[in-house]
């Protein structure tokens, strides 16, 4: 990574970009706050599926409570990390009834998307218009709190192609204990860091451990069996449509088999990086991460539609080439549709319609998604090593 452009450079790549990823959030806004009308958590979610709206957002404000929200942690077991079940929790403090509630939370997620177009603008060689002109944007900016983990993520390597890595890790940290696989992004930059003092790695890895700590502590003393659920939960968590139910996997069955498996596939790429850094010293950190967390989605039992925002931010840093950044795009919208779509026929019970589409569009997009995974995983491997500089005479 280069050092960021100065301030002006960054707004000159930034403007027009902002004015389009606006016009798309203020529309994905519009499509999914009608959800806020329907009282019922099941006739919403009938609702949703039906109307390509869908959202997280609105189905766990009922799910967790509605205007009350017990206190993540502490009175509630939670799946997600300790910022994250913060995250969703807070906006209910503020305004705890559903319009007020959903209206809030995309504002501050809208919020997160612009502010990681900016940081993406400002890192030379990146391509702000994938992020802001996807329509990944319109079908998951509200559909989960994902974008609370873009922004610190992309804030990070922001500042770490700044000169200032303390504060890169502590944002990082921020990634990491919103989402958690935002860790192996950290471990790339660790990696990198090898590069200096062993010293500095360690402290830098201490600034993890230390905002880990601060974090996680006060929850894990306070409600321990609760605030494990998160871990509990990932690991006895069924097999969702992926690789392994494409394969034939049995969703019960086979988790265990599946979380090794995925475990193994991610050690051994990062090995793999780590070997080529440690060989080359030019491991380049973008592409390095992006293809890391491919691999993360590609080899993991659940792949949640809204991972797509991941892989559209990823694509972008690491300047991935315009056909695979539309290809992404373009499927990151399909998915979108032919998922929910799918839901729809599941919660009508129209069984044969169900199974003829399962057999004839679902399982083909599976298919397709993962092949542009194994693409952008590939092409981000092969440009991970910097070129080395020719000497002019």
């Amino acid at each position: 990574m280069g050092p960021p452009l100065d301030r002006r450079a960054t707004l000159r790549r930034f403007a027009a970009p902002a004015l389009v990823c606006s016009a798309i959030l203020l529309t994905g806004y519009l499509r999914t706050a009608e959800g806020t009308r329907h009282p019922s958590p099941w006739g919403y979610r009938l609702w949703s599926f039906g109307a390509l709206a869908y959202s997280d957002i609105l189905a766990l404000h009922e799910d967790r409570g509605a205007r009350r929200h017990p206190l993540p942690y502490i009175e509630d077991k939670v799946e997600y990390p300790v910022l994250l079940g913060l995250a969703m929790w807070l906006p209910s403090v503020i305004a705890p009834e559903r319009a007020g509630y959903f209206a809030l939370s995309f504002a501050l997620l809208a919020a997160c998307a612009l502010f990681t177009l900016w940081f993406i603008a400002a890192l030379p060689g990146t391509e702000p218009w994938v992020w802001a002109a996807s329509p990944a944007l319109l079908v998951y900016g509200a559909l989960n709190w994902d974008l609370f983990g873009i922004l610190p993520l992309v804030l990070g390597l922001w500042l770490w192609a700044g000169g200032r890595q303390r504060l890169a890790v502590a944002a990082l940290s921020v990634a990491v204990w919103t989402k958690f696989f935002p860790v192996l992004v950290l471990g790339v930059i660790l990696l990198i860091s090898l590069r200096g003092p062993l010293r500095r790695t360690l402290e830098l890895a201490g600034i993890f451990l230390g905002i880990s700590l601060l974090l996680n502590l006060p929850f894990a003393l306070w409600g321990w069996p609760r605030w494990t659920w998160f871990f509990e939960y990932n690991a006895i968590r069924e097999i969702e449509p992926s690789l392994y139910l494409l394969f034939g996997a049995d969703p019960r069955a086979s988790v265990v088999r599946a979380n090794v498996i995925s475990a193994l596939a991610v050690v051994g790429a990062a090995l793999a990086l780590a070997v080529i850094e440690l060989r080359t010293r030019r491991l380049e950190a973008l592409p390095a991460a992006c293809a890391l967390v491919c691999v993360f989605l590609i080899a993991n039992k659940v792949y949640s539609p809204q991972y797509w925002l991941w892989v559209v931010a990823l694509v972008a840093l690491a300047a991935l080439p315009g056909w695979l950044a539309s290809a992404v795009s373009v499927l990151s919208l399909t998915d979108y549709a032919i998922s929910f779509a799918r839901l729809h026929l599941q919660a009508d019970r129209v069984w044969a319609q169900a199974a003829w589409f399962d057999h004839a569009v679902f399982w083909p997009m599976v298919a397709i998604r993962y092949a542009a995974l194994c693409a952008c995983a590939v092409w981000a491997f092969a440009h991970s090593v910097r070129k080395r500089e020719v000497p002019t005479a």
